[in-house]
């Protein structure tokens, strides 16, 4: 247990989240000032470097209290700013559809998440426990491990994941609607499985008493991880924008997207899976009769 949390409690929810509002703000001056400093770079890589010093700061913010959950909006809010900052430096018309659409499957997912993070967060005695068995597990190293693999890993991962979108800003595409079409509504498709699947998760634990319960109907008698499958479906659908838009030659801005499954399939459910059959014993025949991430029927 980090002894810095409990110290923590004696800042109320409504200071906590004022304190995180203060971070992001000099974080997006700092993204400005690099943007500013880092313009002959061209948008791409002007824009990675906004982003790796918007990161720092982050870090920087939660290491005076010990807490690497400072960081947990910032895979939500970045994004959309990415984006609208490709859009204005392309010159791109208004009227460019192609862009409004991703610009909206987007702002819905961001804001959508943003807030199911702050329903959930209950302020700075709070971090996620996935990075208290990190400082656990690393020691006098952590605060390394917290910049390089809780802050800048999902950061370049994003990053990565939002190649599509850098394509179809900057680009010059033939329309191709029905391709376009296809690719929103998967992604409003995705963030409302994120939708319905976290609320059908707060309403049951409202509902239980103790830890041992397995949530087993709804969406999650369909996966384990319906949220997860809504996550990698919604950078899908931003990857089919851009193979929309440019067919194989946009094939390559699919290595974000590819990550991104990695990181869930490989890293995000295991500790989770792991985490709930220690914890609740009827997990273990849940896993059996589940799909761990594709929406499937149940056995």
């Amino acid at each position: 247990m980090n002894p810095h949390l409990s110290r923590n409690a004696r800042y109320s929810r409504s200071i906590s989240f004022a304190l995180v509002i203060a971070a992001y703000a000099v974080a997006l001056v700092a993204a400005g000032l690099t943007l500013h400093l880092s313009h002959s770079l061209g948008p791409l890589y002007s824009v990675l470097a906004a982003d790796v010093v918007a990161t720092v700061v982050i870090w920087l913010f939660g290491m005076p209290f010990s807490n690497a959950s400072f960081y947990d909006p910032y895979w939500s809010v970045a994004p959309p700013a990415m984006a609208l900052y490709w859009w204005v430096a392309s010159g791109a018309d208004v009227g460019d559809y192609r862009q409004i659409l991703i610009l909206l499957v987007l702002l819905y997912w961001s804001i959508r998440l943003t807030m199911n993070w702050s329903v959930g967060w209950t302020g700075l005695k709070h971090e996620d426990w996935r990075y208290q068995d990190l400082r656990a597990g690393s020691g006098a190293a952590y605060q390394l491990v917290n910049l390089f693999g809780i802050c800048m890993l999902p950061t370049g991962i994003v990053f990565l994941a939002m190649l599509p979108v850098y394509a179809v800003m900057v680009g010059d595409y033939d329309p191709n609607p029905l391709f376009d079409v296809a690719a929103l509504i998967v992604g409003l498709g995705a963030t409302t499985i994120q939708w319905v699947s976290d609320e059908q998760m707060r309403a049951f634990r409202k509902g239980v008493k103790g830890n041992e319960a397995v949530l087993a109907k709804g969406l999650w008698a369909w996966s384990r991880h319906p949220n997860y499958f809504g996550e990698i479906a919604m950078w899908l659908s931003l990857y089919l924008f851009a193979l929309s838009a440019g067919g194989f030659s946009l094939a390559w801005t699919g290595v974000g997207f590819l990550a991104m499954v990695i990181l869930f399939v490989f890293i995000s459910i295991p500790m989770m899976d792991k985490k709930s059959a220690a914890k609740r014993p009827a997990f273990a025949e849940h896993m059996k009769n589940s799909s761990s991430l594709i929406m499937w029927p149940p056995r």
